[in-house]
Order: structure tokens, then sequence, then C-alpha cells
């Protein structure tokens, strides 16, 4: 029986340590990403398989499964900069959209066990499509890194 105002755990097969999180990796250092932003708190980089041009994941740099794991400050802080992001994203891929998926738990089709918001571009000729992963290079990735970190430096 729960406790009254304590949160079920919810299930995801992907748990891990931070040691061995794959996100806690990149924040680390010992993967290598596509950053485009990083602060004390924050870190953003772009999906290895995106669905669009551009789609970036924005995450706390403390490991937490999901939003339950972080407080409320921490969560507005999150989507913030998500919303701060987003502006350079679809500046930088001549986007005409975009759109946030935050996913907990397995059930909710989270892969990886590290709570991030996957700020996500579109285009008008793709309404209605169903996104299939793409494959990107590094080079590729690391070109459109810049992009986006360039976009986002003019709007500051």
């Amino acid at each position: 029986m729960e406790q009254q105002g304590v949160a079920k755990k919810i299930f995801n097969s992907a748990s891990a340590r931070p040691e061995d999180c794959v996100f806690c990796k990149i924040i680390e250092r010992r993967l290598p990403s596509a950053i485009v932003y990083e602060d004390s708190d924050y870190i953003a980089f772009l999906d290895k398989a995106p669905f669009s041009e551009g789609h970036t994941l924005v995450c706390p740099k403390k490991h937490g499964e999901t939003v339950w794991d972080m407080s409320e400050n921490e969560i507005g802080g999150l989507f913030k900069l998500a919303a701060r992001l987003s502006k350079a994203i679809v500046s930088a891929v001549n986007a005409d959209g975009f759109r946030f998926v935050q996913n907990n738990g397995e059930a909710a089709n989270q892969v990886v066990a590290h709570v991030h918001v996957h700020t996500i571009p579109v285009k008008l000729s793709d309404k209605g499509k169903w996104m299939d992963r793409k494959t990107i290079s590094s080079q590729e990735m690391e070109t459109l890194a810049q992009r986006i970190r360039s976009e986002f430096k003019s709007m500051l």
C-alpha cells in the first residue's frame, strides 16, 4: 500500500545507476555528443537518431529518471531552457514549428532513464506524417550543433 503523498515508482527496464547512465556519460564527456548548450545545471545535445533535423535533448545534469525525481524549480528550469533553445533550433533548421516530448517510464516510451525533453523541430511539409528516426553523421551533427549554438548566442 502506498503511503499518502508518496509517488508510486515508475517502471523502467532501462534504469541505471548514474555511473552507467548514457546521458550521465555524455555529461561527464565519457561518451561523445554534439552539445548545443551547457550550464552548471543543464545540458542540451543533438539526438543521435533524430526524428528531424535539429532534434535536441535537453537534460538536467543531476541524474534522475523521471520528473518525479526533480523539484518544481528544477522542472521549471528544464522547460524554460527547452523553450529558449526551441527558438534557436527552429531558426537554425528553418522549421515551421516544434514539439516537446517528455516521457516518464517505459510505458510512456522512455528509452534512456534520465530525465530529458525532446525538442523536435517540424516543417509544414511533414504535417500529419509519421516521424521515423533518421541517421546523421557525427560531422553533420557537429555542423548543425554549431548552427544552433550561433542562433542561440545571437538571441541573447
